[in-house]
């Protein structure tokens, strides 16, 4: 069984390691596993010593790769054979030719030699491009450096396999997985397999040792402890690694993007020559040396009057109206790319937004929102910008894209809705020009931001409060000034915005501000008059002087709308910026203290809530499919393991059962009727006959039954406790010796016992703590 288990393991290994490795041939890897576990296990039981015993697998090993890497294994057989066509010539004794001809041995070792010098120089490429830190991505490198080292694993599994040390044979290769699943988070699963294969063995070959250790010695054991023992490993191997699995750790993420942080770069070009494909994209983005403004090409170029169409969105809420003299009134929204955080007086930046590749339909925060509308975005890019563009909250994409985290959102299926809004991204980026986007987008009423609470959460206060110490203390009161008698961040906010749109003209007409000036400062208070990007800077600034977290979006406005085509046109000159301000449980909202720009209009007081929160279908179907597939994927060892209980109550029982001697059976079969009993009629003293205790025992399930008034069922209990009781008699005492038939019989009835032994048992503690509570 061991060694049943330790190719189960070995495959489970390899089908890990597999899938997490790219442009590597892995279709015969099985093979040469196998043949290495088999030459390791064949050492570890000889006389051989460890250390020739894995120089000779290390020799064997490297000669095997070697010969496949270079395809030596036509010129070997070539050459096997031109030494057997003149071995007679040499070797006189062995035939009596003389004429020898060793052109065919000639050719067959220039052609080992040839193949031999190609496959050199393609190491020694290789080597260079690792010193000098080159991705040098050469794929028969890679397969035999994996073929190599999946060898001497798989032959130390077989050795210390051989020597019955689970620990010791199985954990350098369990240590290999975890390397590579923390960049590929594939099969992630098969660790926990391993894991409990692992158990299962150190079990089985602790008892062995045990045995054998014991039957040294010459002492006597019952053969009931190998039915015990069994069980007990099943039992504890389950329970421990059912724990494992469902019980949250220190994330894989986290420990590797500590690590990912030193010397990324080398690390990740060595990664990819090996050809294990990573599932994060390199190293955390650094802040721009030179923060400024994000649209400050407006002020060249003439990009503010250009009527270059940039996207088309169609988002499906209206129809086409194709009907002249009709107009309709969209929706207007904000079409977001870039989210900064960071204000240093010269402008924007982010802070460290280490990025996450996303695939498609895949959700990004593991809920859904309420009170938010649920947005279905069609976008067609004229030209790709390398952005992926949303407005609200953006939950998934039809297309692969990359997102850029400040803060992740939690992956508890269970999060509410106040930890997902504090999910907090940079960008979203994609090179596609076509794809559907599903986002939700924050619909609240004046008198709800009115309500809203000021419990910021930690994060929204270390990154969304922060203001460097250069803003001039006149800016600080100014904003104290705008906001004086005003009680709710709402009305705070709300009076800055108002504030920059009445007194500040807009005017494209200026110049970048002086490099040694705060941007908000010199827009306040010399400039007076400015562009999209000096408006949001001020409001962002004023309230956060006032203690309302807010950040700076960029991105466009919500364009013109093209009723016949029931679409949004984006066009350059719709390139636009504005500001945010955070509330608790209802999100990120909206401001714009740009004059240029119409004022968000916002109703008082929502009439019908249910019409704006209610999911989209497909958000509530992508959201049910990875809930699903999580839920399975929890739920999946513990359906395992009733299978394997089920299993084992339905068969395996009985065969274990019937494998032991039969008076040994039957005498383990009456132990578990005392056993299950005793809580009922009390311990077994010695004085007691197995009769006296059975009447003991009947006598207590006849006081229940007639208590709960099941005479009938008494009546069967008794009936199959008193059979159990006299085959186990007979079978000590009579001069016959119980029979495989007997132990059928107290099998079946056991089988039948052990429940309604349970349940009799349950129904006395409920009838005890009845009658105390009463």
């Amino acid at each position: 069984m061991g060694l049943v288990l330790t190719f189960i393991a070995l495959q489970v290994w390899l089908y890990g390691i597999a899938s997490s490795l790219r442009g590597t041939k892995t279709d015969n890897l099985i093979w040469v596993c196998l043949l290495a576990a088999l030459i390791g296990l064949s050492s570890g039981k000889s006389r051989l010593k460890g250390i020739h015993a894995s120089a000779g697998i290390a020799v064997l090993g490297i000669l095997g790769v070697w010969s496949l890497g270079a395809r030596l294994a036509i010129p070997l057989s070539d050459l096997l054979k031109a030494l057997i066509h003149i071995g007679p010539t040499i070797f006189p004794e062995l035939g009596y030719r003389f004429d020898v001809d060793a052109s065919g041995l000639v050719s067959a070792w220039n052609l080992i030699v040839a193949s031999s010098d190609a496959l050199l120089m393609r190491w020694q490429t290789w080597f260079i491009g690792l010193a000098a830190n080159v991705n040098v991505n050469d794929a028969l490198i890679r397969n035999m450096i994996w073929t190599l080292t999946l060898w001497l694993f798989s032959a130390w599994i077989g050795w210390f396999a051989a020597k019955r040390n689970a620990v010791v044979s199985l954990l350098p290769g369990i240590a290999l997985l975890t390397w590579i699943t923390s960049y590929s988070e594939y099969r992630v699963e098969t660790l926990w397999g391993l894991v409990f294969i692992m158990l299962l063995l150190m079990g089985i070959w602790n008892y062995k040792k045990l045995i054998g250790g014991w039957e040294t010695r010459r002492v006597d054991y019952s053969e009931s402890i190998r039915y015990d023992n069994s069980q007990a490993v099943i039992i504890v191997a389950a329970l421990v690694g059912i724990v494992a699995f469902i019980t949250p750790s220190v994330s894989w993420r986290d420990v590797r993007d500590y690590f990912r942080e030193r010397e990324h770069a080398k690390k990740s070009e060595t990664v990819k020559m090996l050809g294990i494909e990573e599932k994060i994209d390199p190293p955390k983005k650094k802040p721009s040396p030179k923060p400024s403004l994000p649209r400050k090409h407006l002020l060249t170029a003439g990009y503010a009057q250009s009527e270059k169409i940039v996207m088309t969105i169609k988002t499906g809420e209206l129809p086409p109206i194709v009907i002249q003299g009709i107009t309709t009134d969209a929706p207007r929204y904000y079409w977001r790319s870039v989210i900064y955080d960071q204000y240093v007086g010269a402008g924007w930046f982010s802070t460290s937004a280490p990025p996450q590749p996303i695939d498609a339909n895949e959700p990004l925060i593991p809920g859904v929102l309420s009170e938010y509308k649920a947005l279905h975005l069609n976008v067609q890019m004229q030209e790709p910008e390398g952005k992926l563009y949303w407005s609200g909250m953006l939950y998934s994409a039809d297309i692969p894209l990359t997102v850029d985290w400040r803060l992740r959102p939690q992956s508890n299926l269970f999060a509410d809705q106040t930890a997902l809004l504090q999910a907090d991204m940079f960008a979203a980026r994609t090179d596609a020009t076509t794809y559907k986007v599903e986002a939700y987008v924050p619909t609240p009423s004046i008198n709800e931001l009115r309500a809203a609470s000021t419990a910021y959460p930690q994060h929204i206060r270390d990154l969304y409060l922060a203001l460097p110490q250069s803003v001039p203390e006149r800016v600080h009161r100014l904003a104290q000034e705008i906001t004086h008698g005003k009680e709710t961040p709402y009305d705070k906010a709300k009076a800055i915005e108002s504030y920059l749109r009445d007194n500040y003209p807009y005017d494209l007409e200026i110049s970048a501000p002086p490099p040694d000036r705060d941007v908000a400062d010199y827009f306040l208070f010399d400039l007076r008059r400015g562009y999209c990007d000096y408006y949001a800077t001020a409001m962002v600034v004023l309230a956060r002087s006032s203690g309302i977290p807010a950040r700076f979006v960029s991105g466009y406005s919500s364009g013109e709308y093209d009723a016949p085509n029931a679409q949004y046109i984006i066009r350059e000159l719709h390139a636009h910026s504005w500001a945010e301000v955070y509330f608790p449980e209802i999100g990120w909202v909206e401001f714009e203290p740009t004059g240029h720009e119409p004022e968000i209009e916002r109703v008082a007081t929502k009439i019908d809530p249910a019409s704006l929160h209610k999911p989209a279908s497909t958000a509530r179907r992508i959201l049910f499919e990875i809930t699903s597939q999580k839920i399975f994927l929890l739920l999946l060892p513990l359906g395992m393991i009733a299978i394997l209980i089920l299993l084992y109550f339905w068969m395996i029982e009985g065969i274990l059962f019937m494998r032991l001697l039969p008076s040994v059976a039957v005498e383990i079969l009456y132990k578990r009727l005392y056993r299950s009993g005793r809580p009922l009629a009390g311990e077994w003293t010695r004085a007691e006959t197995a009769h006296e205790f059975t009447d003991k025992l009947i006598a207590k399930l006849g006081e229940i039954s007639h208590r709960l008034d099941r005479a009938k069922l008494f009546e069967r209990i008794k009936n199959e406790v008193e059979v159990l009781t006299d085959i186990y008699h007979t079978s000590l005492f009579s001069k016959q010796s119980a029979q495989k038939e007997d132990v059928r019989v107290a099998l079946h009835v056991w089988q039948h016992l052990r429940w309604q032994l349970f349940v009799a048992k349950l129904n006395n503690f409920l009838l005890r703590y009845k009658r105390t509570s009463s």
